[in-house]
């Protein structure tokens, strides 16, 4: 029972913020953080268990036959996701109290906020496929409330529509691989998916259930060429940010890659797609971010670098690599949302975040100075923080890795990414805390309160400690998650900053040299940059939006003409369509069921009713003759219906036809008399006759 409230908590709880905050924001905030904590507190209680090993589960069925059961599970790698979903939560409560300004809504905030969070938290312990792709898409639409929380600013409601877009497309892709997984396996519970990796990759649909999940995964966690919403994201205020990119929404995507790594992974085309597109967003985003002035984008595009860092490590398909992605997903979310708080502060105490605009703050804000340079320094992969500790081991699996039977070029393009990684990390630490004092900031900068950097320092806190003793701090939680990725306990490994000489040292010795080149001759780099033709996802993607707006419309303007003729002519069509292509896609042969003996009233009937058809249509042109003669119609159909022994729908038809009559005649008497139409109005309507016939001449 406490597996689901740990799910439900967030989404009961959701209420009170907004009714809380009648009695002051304080009071809200304070409603939020205790309904968060008690979700985490009994998260924690599974802790023990979960490092013995064992699942914790809870289901109530439902619908068995159709697959539909509530089941929960907590093993090592849904409570690593799910302690940093609550975890850094509680803190970007607190952190968003003292962000928020007065004119902000917060009780709508922190309703939203923990929409979000009940919906995250519901994907990595849902252990129904289909029940997760519920909480999936509620992710979608809550992060789209927080994402647009500030609806009077433009950027802010694209940027929401875009990521709703560009993940829910995703999350239709998602649904369809899902369903045809559960049909692989026979079953829609995880757990038994899970125990049916050999069965899954030699299914002929494996390749289309790996594309239609991936495509979910890689939208969801900004991966390549789906990056472009994440950045647009940061429209939002830095707590959503914070939280959506460190430990939430993105790693959404990376969390169900991890889930389905025993399954899916070990195939050529797992490791082309994936380790590829990772490898791809890894240098891609790097690169990018090395070049953003705006403090924000470039924690978002270093975001999506060390995302794509992760999705190669998973589809390496090793287990070694495997490890280390979870590693690093731990890390990352540590100095990762340290830092986007880091930039908040900075934006709400210095008036800007505009990296142009900044320098010398170490001397007017030491304690941002200072957290914000030790999660840089992680984010580098410098030592002796927890970043370094991932970093080389992602080094050391890709020097053992082959890309395309050549052994050198992944290396060496590993070895790039990180190399732009150590330079955009050296400038955020040198251009923001470091060089001359200025005094032109918008805004006099100072040290906010405790609420605001306490927070961050509690992050900052973790990004040492596990650098520093790494074993204590993270080794048995990163076991426990290992063992449920590989579905069976790790070979032993041992997490230390220093394993003697090895080639992941020189490559990441090799990094770090050519980063800090990269900022020395940061001026050239970026005039090189600058006059280099640069592809705008942003308007590919706007674009694309505008043409299938354009061909919607005119789609619509074609087919909706207010055309009663054209409407039944295309429902018909279609319906001869479908019908001839199963016809002929399919074996068919005579009915089962006994044919009536014909006789000679039926005949008279069926007669009178072929013969009324080809009058009416005759003779349309004379109204009354062609109401009796419908009427005729429907009164030998009566008679059909007697015979069959259904009087019920016989009375029904006579009580139709007698009404239909008489409104019909008194819409005569008021109606004008049909003009002669024109000779070339003639020659329309005998070519619309001749298609009509033509159309009911292949339904006979």
């Amino acid at each position: 029972m406490s597996v689901a409230l740990i799910v439900l908590l967030p989404f009961l709880g959701a209420v009170l913020p907004a009714l809380m905050i009648r009695s002051g924001r304080n009071a809200s905030a304070i409603a939020t953080g205790s309904v968060n904590l008690l979700a985490f507190g009994l998260l924690l209680s599974h802790l023990p268990a979960i490092l013995r090993g064992e699942v914790v589960r809870a289901q109530w069925r439902w619908l068995p036959q159709l697959g539909l059961d509530v089941q929960f599970f907590v093993d090592g790698l849904s409570f690593l996701f799910a302690a940093m979903i609550l975890g850094i939560g509680l803190l970007v409560v607190i952190y968003a109290r003292f962000y928020l300004s007065r004119k902000d809504p917060m009780g709508n905030f922190y309703t939203y906020l923990l929409l979000f969070q009940g919906a995250m938290v519901g994907v990595v312990l849902s252990d129904n496929v289909l029940l997760l792709i519920v909480f999936w898409e509620l992710t979608s639409l809550s992060s789209f409330l927080l994402i647009g929380f500030w609806g009077h600013l433009p950027e802010g409601r694209q940027g929401a529509r875009m990521a709703l877009a560009v993940t829910a497309a995703g999350g239709l892709s998602l649904i369809a691989g899902m369903l045809l997984l559960g049909g692989v396996t026979g079953s829609y519970r995880l757990s038994d998916i899970l125990q049916q990796g050999d069965l899954i990759r030699q299914s002929e649909l494996y390749p289309t259930i790996l594309i239609l999940v991936l495509g979910g995964c890689f939208t969801k966690s900004a991966q390549f060429p789906f990056h472009f919403w994440l950045p647009h994201a940061m429209a939002a205020p830095t707590p959503v940010s914070a939280y959506l990119h460190s430990a939430t929404m993105v790693k959404a995507g990376i969390y169900l890659m991890a889930r389905l790594w025993p399954v899916m992974s070990g195939t050529d085309l797992w490791f082309y797609v994936v380790a590829t597109t990772g490898l791809i967003t890894m240098v891609m985003g790097a690169v990018i971010a090395l070049f953003k002035d705006d403090l924000k984008g470039l924690l978002a595009y270093s975001t999506i670098s060390h995302l794509g860092l992760i999705t190669m490590l998973l589809g390496m398909g090793v287990e070694t690599a495997a490890i280390a992605a979870m590693f690093h997903i731990m890390n990352h979310a540590t100095f990762k949302a340290a830092l986007f708080m880091n930039a908040g502060i900075i934006d709400h105490e210095a008036g800007t975040r505009d990296i142009r605009r900044l320098g010398g703050l170490r001397h007017l804000m030491p304690i941002t100075a200072t957290l914000g340079i030790i999660a840089a320094a992680s984010m580098a992969g410098l030592p002796p923080f927890n970043g370094f500790l991932s970093k080389e081991l992602m080094l050391e699996e890709a020097v053992h890795t082959t890309w395309f039977n050549i052994d050198w070029l992944f290396p060496v393009m590993v070895t790039l990414g990180a190399a732009a990684s150590v330079a955009y990390s050296l400038r955020y630490i040198f251009c923001v805390f470091y060089g001359k004092t200025r005094d032109d900031y918008p805004t006099p900068p100072h040290d906010p309160p405790f609420g605001l950097w306490g927070p961050p320092a509690l992050l900052v806190i973790l990004v040492v400690m596990i650098g520093l003793f790494p074993e204590t701090w993270a080794g048995p939680l990163l076991r426990a998650a290992s063992t449920s990725v590989l579905q069976h306990a790790p070979a032993e490994f041992q997490l230390a900053i220093w394993h003697g000489w090895t080639p992941a040292v020189t490559l990441s010795l090799i990094a770090i040299v050519t980063g800090s080149v990269l900022i020395l001759g940061y001026r050239w780099a970026r005039g090189t940059w600058d006059v280099a033709p640069v592809v705008s996802a942003k308007r590919m993607y706007d674009g694309s939006v505008a043409a299938a707006t354009r061909g919607s419309q005119m789609i619509s303007e074609t087919l909706h003409n207010g055309s009663q003729q054209q409407y039944l002519f295309l429902i018909v069509l279609s319906a001869i369509l479908l019908g001839c292509t199963q016809f002929y896609r399919f074996e068919h042969g005579p009915g089962e069921r006994p044919t009536l003996e014909l006789n000679a009233m039926l005949f008279i009937g069926w007669f009178v009713i072929v013969c009324s058809c080809l009058l009416v249509v005759l003779n349309h042109r004379n109204r009354l003759l062609a109401l009796i003669t419908v009427n005729v119609i429907g009164l030998v159909s009566s008679l059909a219906f007697v015979y069959l022994s259904a009087p019920d729908l016989a009375l029904t038809q006579i009580s139709v036809e007698v009404v239909t009559l008489i409104l019909m005649l008194l819409a005569l008497t008021f109606s004008r008399r049909l003009q002669r139409p024109s000779p070339r109005r003639c020659i329309v309507i005998a070519m619309e006759r001749w298609r009509a016939w033509r159309v009911s001449a292949s339904v006979d």
